[in-house]
């Protein structure tokens, strides 16, 4: 991840690879089948971003072998089937993960965008082909046209000489009857065409119209006067689109690394998690806290597409945590939990995913059900996934 934080994907490749090859020689069953998906799908990620669309697919369809209920691992397989142009698999792949995950808004984009080209390139087809059909039917009625061979100028019974004037005057008669008799109605399937203006040339010549000359205008080159006054009419610099460099004027795509900002301000607020058990909870007063970040690595930028911003974050980390029993302050519970995805791809208010979730044994005994509601599943765990959010705010509203 900290290769590609800094966007040096080949050696992310690499040390995916690696990581792949080594989870399958020490480990085997289900859990390493799922931590294998994700090195599949991450991989896949950074094939494609180096612009090895079939490798990045091939990775894709390997994280869905090892984890099919892995909502990543089709999505990626979708992305790779849609930079192939193949729409179709893309759609499947996108529906088959938003069926993992219904609330999911962004794979409803998704699908949205793939539905959406898809039609489009079903109408393209069926345009072309009703032009190609067309065309065939033209060809089929035109009948064939022939053409009178050229006449002799001289006849044989006429046996005076002709004069210096007279033969130049036959010459001249000669290669105009040439130039008219062209060629045969069957020219035009050996890739000649006959010009507007009479003149035989190549299939694929272009001729282009009055019309369109005229929008063209004239583009004969002209001498650049450096001493001419400057016209009220000029042209003028184009203005500078807010959050662009001075040189991309036009406002197109313009990508700004924002991640050690980003890395301060998200460690610092996850610090500040905290949650204090209610009263009616079998230890009221019990307070959560997160006591440190480790293990923490991404990227964060911003881009900004012809005025528009687009803002691109992937983070994991490791939390630990600490538990206060609240009858017995002398009392602590610690533990680790680690946040795989922290990305884009997760709606505000729709949560985080966890792995690795680990409680220290030297916490007291009888504590696992405590933890498990007010740590793991809820409690902890939801003002960690506020916290987050309200980064993404923070995020949104510096850049």
């Amino acid at each position: 991840r900290a290769c590609v934080g800094c966007k040096n994907y080949p050696d992310a490749a690499s040390l995916y690879t690696k990581g792949i090859e080594v989870l399958s020689s020490i480990t085997d069953g289900d859990s390493a089948k799922k931590e294998a998906a994700i090195l599949y799908s991450n991989r896949s990620l950074v094939l494609l971003q180096m612009g090895k669309v079939s490798e990045a697919l091939e990775s894709a369809d390997s994280a869905c072998e090892n984890d099919p209920t892995y909502v990543k691992a089709h999505w990626r397989r979708g992305q790779a089937c849609n930079a192939l142009g193949n729409t179709a698999d893309a759609l499947a792949s996108f529906e088959r993960a938003l069926s993992l995950e219904p609330a999911n808004k962004a794979l409803k984009r998704e699908i949205e965008a793939a539905k959406a080209k898809k039609e489009h390139e079903e109408k393209l087809l069926a345009a072309a082909k009703e032009a190609k059909e067309a065309e065939t039917a033209a060809e089929i009625a035109e009948p064939p046209k022939l053409v009178a061979p050229a006449k002799k100028e001289a006849s044989k019974a006429n046996t005076t000489k002709p004069t210096s004037s007279a033969k130049s005057s036959n010459k001249n008669s000669v290669k105009e009857d040439q130039d008219t008799d062209l060629f045969t109605s069957s020219d035009h399937v050996r890739g000649y065409k006959i010009r507007s203006d009479g003149k035989k040339t190549s299939f694929f010549d272009r001729e282009i119209s009055e019309e369109s000359k005229q929008l063209i205008g004239d583009i004969a080159p002209k001498r650049i006067d450096p001493n001419a006054p400057t016209e009220d009419n000029a042209p003028k610099p184009l203005p500078v689109t807010e959050g662009t460099s001075a040189w991309n004027k036009a406002g197109t795509w313009e990508e700004r690394d924002v991640t050690s900002w980003a890395k301060e301000t998200l460690e610092a607020a996850l610090l500040t998690s905290e949650y204090i058990l209610p009263e009616g909870s079998p230890s009221p007063g019990a307070r959560a806290t997160v006591s440190k970040v480790s293990k923490f690595e991404g990227h964060t930028s911003y881009a900004t597409v012809r005025g528009k911003k687009r803002y691109i974050y992937e983070f994991a980390f490791t939390l630990d945590w600490v538990l206060t029993l609240g009858d017995d302050h002398t009392k602590t519970c610690h533990g680790k939990v680690t946040f795989p995805d922290v990305d884009g791809t997760v709606e505000l208010g729709d949560g985080y995913d966890i792995v690795d979730y680990h409680v220290d044994g030297s916490s007291p005994a009888g504590t696992g059900p405590l933890l498990e509601r007010f740590v793991r599943d809820g409690g902890l765990r939801e003002s960690i996934h506020n916290k987050i959010d309200d980064w993404v705010r923070l995020l949104r509203a510096t850049y």
